[in-house]
């Protein structure tokens, strides 16, 4: 969970001069260093994030809020309506229109409730991959517009996989690929491109997310700002209860 990368920042932290990564566990470490290291990714305990989203020829203003391990509230609003959707990591995901009326909250179709749980973890696979149930491999370098990155396949509990892809001489994720199934069961080609990382509290954080389905751009993400450790109550991300839509 992009462009103007603060690669001297994230080289600072990996330090000059460093050997090739010769496995997952060399890569996984570099990865946690130039995100500002152990420590610094440990004491980020929630996170706030704020701005605007381009999809389907609108513009929508968001608020993310974020906390361990895997728990997410997405709001967007515009001028006529006010959507939220949340997991609490243990019900399943849940969407509400609060600007209907009457209110309604109801569950995500279960498809859409794995995408966007799995969505919801705090931390990138590489961060404590195989205690959460991830498999990484290393699968060599791949050219993306004139730049050979470090292309690595995630399996996630041994039924979804996707490949990672790292900057070579930053060691941070820029790229995601992976294909999913529309509701038409047609299979795209989902590829997240992260970029504008900028330090939030001494860690790297994209804040210039773009996503492109077959080619075509489908989302792009701006982040204005990103507060680290705001305090969170466990309810603001269960499911709302109000009427359900008949």
């Amino acid at each position: 969970m992009l462009r103007a990368v603060v690669a001297a920042w994230g080289l600072a932290m990996v330090g000059p001069g460093l050997p090739a990564a010769e496995s997952i566990a060399e890569l996984s470490a570099l990865h946690l260093a130039a995100m500002g290291g152990a420590e610094r990714v440990a004491a980020l305990r929630s996170l706030r994030a704020t701005g605007e989203v381009e999809a389907g020829g609108k513009r929508l203003r968001f608020e993310l809020l974020a906390a361990r391990p895997d728990r997410v509230r997405l709001e967007t609003t515009d001028q006529s309506r006010r959507v939220v959707q949340g997991t609490d990591g243990v019900e399943p995901a849940w969407e509400a229109e609060l600007g209907a009326t009457p209110p309604r909250s109801v569950a995500m179709p279960a498809a859409a409730a794995r995408v966007f749980a799995a969505d919801g973890e705090f931390d990138d696979p590489l961060i404590g991959g195989e205690a959460r149930g991830y498999v990484i491999e290393e699968a060599g370098q791949i050219e993306v517009d004139g730049v050979n990155l470090n292309r690595l396949l995630v399996t996630r509990r041994l039924t979804e996989s996707f490949w990672l892809l790292l900057d070579p001489k930053t060691y941070l994720i820029v790229r995601r690929v992976e294909h999913r199934a529309t509701v038409l069961g047609r299979r795209v080609e989902v590829v997240t491109r992260y970029g504008d990382f900028r330090p939030v509290d001494g860690v790297l954080h994209a804040h210039r997310i773009e996503v492109v389905v077959d080619g075509q751009r489908a989302q792009l993400t701006r982040i204005d700002r990103i507060e680290a450790n705001p305090p969170v109550e466990k309810e603001i991300f269960r499911r709302p209860v109000l009427t359900d839509k008949k």
